[in-house]
């Protein structure tokens, strides 16, 4: 996508921090603006906002972790403004941090993928479709992390190791269908939002009898103080803009967490056996 004016855009997550910086600068390129989030009152916030800005906008609270409110989010962005051309699937919690993965209980696991990860899966289970049969140009983002590219070291992080991933499959599937949708896997740094202020949003449903666990609540306070000296989210926006227009398949917001890169990296080579491999290895042989 290069021209944005008239197109729509579906952003979730969108109530405040990055999503609603996604939401603002998409709206400042003239396109329709569609926001989900799961807390009502931010969400309302967000639509009063753009909506005064002249910015034509459509708000729905949705529970990104249930694939009917998803459907339903397309539902009404299609019959509000008619195509969709750009996909932000962004929501997101800090999730399980309360320990060692092995004491994560089922409510855990069931809070953490339903809202990081499967929220993706229905986001293009339920988008892509419906972009293809429309045929024009479009884009789908994904927010991952700067810690889906180093070494995992929590819950959060493996959801957005399978994110980055899944975005890597979904470009690949595109361009092999010939498809005029592209997609992009953003990873921020660390950037000032409410991430680890997260489990606000938990359902009771999903919680623990007892709680968190005084060592993930400090963690997570500590973090949340660590993230608000962060990049502004508008920052992260003006990239994510450049890296549609230029049809980036990875956006990294800088250069901070490079050496972690490097490290993980150096230590998965470091595991090969055997001789120096000649050539690329794919599902038909070398080539």
């Amino acid at each position: 996508m290069e021209e944005f004016a008239g197109k729509t855009a579906v952003i979730t997550g969108a109530g405040s921090g990055m999503g609603k910086a996604f939401a603002t600068r998409w709206g400042a390129e003239g396109m329709n603006i569609v926001i989900g989030d799961i807390q009502q009152d931010a969400l309302d916030a967000t639509v009063a906002e753009l909506s005064a800005a002249g910015v034509p906008v459509l708000g729905l609270r949705t529970d990104v972790s249930k694939l009917p409110d998803i459907e339903a989010l397309a539902d009404a962005a299609e019959e509000r403004f008619g195509k969709i051309h750009l996909v932000h699937n962004n929501a997101g919690v800090e999730g399980y941090l309360d320990g060692p993965i092995w004491a994560a209980t089922a409510k855990d696991w069931d809070w953490t993928l339903s809202v990081n990860l499967m929220s993706v899966i229905y986001g293009i289970r339920t988008f892509v479709p419906r972009m293809l049969a429309h045929g024009e140009d479009g884009h789908v983002v994904n927010t991952c992390s700067m810690t889906s590219v180093i070494a995992a070291g929590n819950m959060y992080g493996i959801c957005k190791h399978a994110i980055l991933a899944m975005t890597e499959v979904l470009a690949a599937d595109l361009e092999a269908a010939g498809a005029n949708v592209a997609a992009t896997g953003i990873c921020p740094g660390i950037i000032a939002t409410n991430l680890f202020h997260g489990s606000r949003n938990r359902p009771a449903a999903l919680a623990n009898s007892g709680g968190m666990s005084s060592s993930g609540a400090s963690l997570r306070d500590h973090m949340h103080s660590v993230l608000s000296k962060g990049m502004p989210p508008s920052e992260v926006a003006d990239k994510v803009v450049t890296a549609v227009r230029e049809k980036k398949l990875y956006l990294l917001t800088d250069h901070e967490w490079d050496s972690r890169i490097v490290a993980r990296h150096e230590a998965i080579m470091a595991g090969a056996v055997g001789p120096a491999a000649t050539g690329i290895l794919d599902a038909e042989g070398v080539r």
